[in-house]
């Protein structure tokens, strides 16, 4: 091993840098000043105790032509080693290589090879050849670099298939994923529509049994009034007691005015016109007064007795059409009253005379 720092330029001989023999181990390489010599096309590394070589070397010595790293014991070469594109010569005898990376078919300038005492497993024997001399070198070159090319092309092909069944598989897995999805909503949407189809069972039962229910309530509730409606009931019975003074005192001051228009023998046309307005707006009133309370009433008999409501709904409603007869008639029957109370009146006048 080099215990000194070893100046390259010294080296330099030429375009060709010598440093063979120099105890060079990985660690102690001088890449960046041979890396700046760029006039040492050709560096000698031979018989050195270099195992292996760091990424850097290849990608700082692109300038080479020439490459000698016999008797070192390498075990590997970089995965970049392809950079060195200028390289013709290379010499590897008597290392400890295996595999060769595939990145060696972008070496398109290499013309000469020696791969002897290598335990190659990869390229197989028949492509390294024997290298016994300079033309098996050559052809050992020549060999290496189109069988790496196709092993290159071929290992594209199957990335490219192995990319193309990554995205097959990746499209068929999202494909399932939105199939499962699809179904997942679907039996979500399905559970909805079961929940309300037993909501609306749910409450189309507990209509029908309250209904079959609503007719079977006890006698005593059919007259129990509301507690809540005490009102209501009062203010009904207080219009009709004010109906019914209304007509008590219509009728009273209509027979007055008969006797006064009997004993002071005066002509009736005209108050009989007035009595048939009078009577008319009389009716009016009684039927604006007797209509609300059939409403009220009909109303309170449907929620304390249905039963007894049906009974008393035909008789209101007779009640109304005999109020619309009422009025009808006495409309219609005026003429004929003013004839007989013109008759009364002349009976009357002869009768006192």
């Amino acid at each position: 091993m080099s215990k000194n720092k070893i100046v390259v330029r010294e080296y330099l001989e030429g375009d060709e840098i010598d440093l063979s023999l120099q105890g060079l181990t990985t660690s102690s390489l001088p890449l960046k000043e041979m890396a700046s010599l760029k006039k040492g096309k050709k560096l000698d590394l031979s018989k050195n105790q270099i195992v292996s070589l760091p990424d850097s070397f290849a990608s700082s010595l692109g300038h080479l032509v020439k490459l000698d790293l016999s008797g070192n014991g390498l075990a590997a070469l970089p995965l970049n080693f392809g950079t060195l594109s200028l390289l013709q010569h290379l010499d590897l005898f008597n290392n400890n290589l295996t595999n060769l990376p595939t990145a060696l078919f972008k070496l398109k300038a290499l013309k000469w090879l020696d791969l002897k005492e290598n335990p190659l497993e990869y390229p197989p024997a028949d492509i390294v050849g024997l290298c016994r001399n300079d033309a098996e070198c050559k052809t050992c070159a020549s060999q290496v670099v189109q069988f790496m090319k196709k092993e290159n092309s071929e290992q594209e092909k199957q990335k490219q298939k192995d990319l193309e069944n990554k995205r097959a598989k990746k499209e068929a897995l999202k494909r399932e994923l939105e199939r499962l999805e699809e179904l997942e909503n679907q039996e979500r949407k399905r559970i909805k529509q079961e929940e309300k189809s037993r909501e609306k069972a749910k409450r189309r039962a507990e209509y029908e049994e309250k209904i079959r229910n609503q007719p079977q309530a006890k006698p005593d509730k059919v007259t129990a009034v509301p507690a809540s409606k005490p009102t209501s009931l009062s203010s009904s019975s207080s219009s009709f007691s004010f109906v019914t003074g209304t007509l008590l005192a219509i009728f009273s001051l209509i027979l007055l005015f008969l006797v006064m228009v009997v004993l002071l023998r005066v002509d009736m046309s005209r108050e009989l016109s007035v009595l048939k307005d009078l009577t008319r707006d009389s009716v009016k009133l009684v039927a604006e007064h007797v209509n609300p309370l059939i409403v009220s009433f009909n109303k309170q008999l449907l929620h304390t007795a249905p039963g007894l409501q049906r009974s008393l709904s035909s008789a209101m409603d007779l009640l109304s059409e005999m109020l619309i007869i009422c009025r009808d008639t006495i409309a219609l029957g005026y003429s004929l009253t003013l004839q007989e109370f013109n008759s009364l009146k002349t009976y009357l006048q002869k009768t006192v005379a």
